[in-house]
């Protein structure tokens, strides 16, 4: 599997993220990486979420681009089908979705989708409008289940979703400049602005190592 996800390495998210927030925020490298390095202590994450991880077959799946939104069909396709094979019911049955590097703003609400113009940011059309995406189109969108919502894959579905913290606070710095706000109104606005259900993880590797070690078996989600 390639390491490289919309022409930009996996490992090298931080550093070529970074100088983008740098040279958008701020205008001067050196000064930029400080600030988003100090903005990195701000928001509350936690780890609550891997006490969920109690069934006997579980995975987690990688979402590094918005990939049409097809993570959160995989955790469905991975949980239904798991429970029809295998003649086991939800409790024995967990799947996680990580949302980071590109993937993280589909764990937004609309307004900020609108207010910070993220269609723009992460290369995202709406299929209505055929111009960059001012509204989560992912959301309410999941292929293959029409009418269901993350929020409610969330809450009666049992699949758990997580965001990288360290996405959020890169993106938004990069954003901010867009609503004319500082890197530390956009961050504290975009952590209040997730989804209901959501958690925050310190970051997206971090939350997939830590599900990998509660015995989650690892997919790429796109």
């Amino acid at each position: 599997m390639s390491n490289v996800v919309s022409g930009t390495p996996r490992r090298g998210f931080l550093g070529s993220m970074a100088v983008g927030a740098a040279t958008l925020v701020l205008g001067r490298l050196s000064t930029a990486e400080a600030e988003v390095g100090g903005l990195m202590t701000l928001p509350p994450v936690s780890d609550a979420w891997l006490a969920r991880l109690t069934g006997k077959h579980k995975q987690v799946f990688d979402c590094t681009a918005p990939n049409d939104g097809w993570g959160a069909v995989f955790s469905l396709t991975f949980i239904d089908t798991t429970k029809s094979a295998l003649k086991v019911t939800d409790k024995d049955v967990n799947a996680v979705v990580v949302y980071r590097h590109f993937a993280f703003p589909l764990m937004l609400n609309d307004a900020l989708w609108a207010k910070y113009k993220i269609g723009e940011l992460i290369d995202v059309k709406d299929p209505k409008t055929k111009a960059p995406a001012t509204r989560n189109i992912f959301r309410d969108n999941i292929p293959l289940h029409p009418g269901l919502t993350y929020e409610e894959t969330m809450a009666k579905n049992g699949v758990i979703m997580v965001a990288c913290n360290m996405a959020l606070t890169v993106l938004s710095s990069m954003a901010a400049p867009k609503a004319n706000v500082t890197p530390e109104a956009a961050k504290a606005e975009w952590t209040a602005g997730l989804l209901p259900g959501a958690n925050l993880a310190a970051s997206g590797v971090y939350a997939v190592n830590r599900a990998q070690a509660a015995g989650c078996s690892y997919a790429f989600g796109g």
